[in-house]
């Protein structure tokens, strides 16, 4: 039984002393921006709600020590809400030291048919940002 010890002890010992692994080979992996949306979200507008304004909460997978500038685009083979039908901000701005926000999104009664129409919104790739999950919207009016 002592045997067994011993022998344990010096497995363990040299388990710890040997798993300790260097990142050499790790490579810089580039910044992810996306939107935390979910599913589709879904905006019946009326003529008693002809407009929605809500926020469309973001994230980016690291913190910066200086404020960032991204651009939100319409994935236009994905979209075919009119787009007299929504407006946003199509440049965000995010502080220093931040990895989250929100867009303010409008949704307006205007052009809009009685089946939903689908609007997708995503980060616009750049040099060293690469667009996550996208914001995917419907819209239509029950008039």
């Amino acid at each position: 039984m002592k045997k067994t010890h011993i022998i344990l002890t010096i497995f363990l010992t040299a388990l710890l002393v040997t798993s300790c692994e260097t990142y050499d080979d790790y490579a810089e992996r580039p910044v992810v921006a996306g939107f935390n949306l979910g599913n589709v979200l879904e905006l019946p507008l009326s003529n008693n709600l002809p407009v929605i304004n809500f926020n469309i909460p973001y994230f980016i997978s690291e913190a910066s020590p200086s404020d960032r500038t991204f651009q939100i685009i319409v994935v236009a083979d994905q979209t075919s809400a009119p787009s007299s039908s929504y407006s946003f901000d199509s440049t965000i701005m995010i502080p220093a030291n931040e990895r989250s926000g929100s867009l303010a999104f409008t949704a307006l009664n205007i052009d809009l048919t009685t089946e939903f129409q689908p609007l997708v919104l995503a980060f616009e790739s750049t040099d060293g940002i690469i667009g996550g999950d996208v914001a995917r919207i419907a819209l239509k009016t029950n008039n």
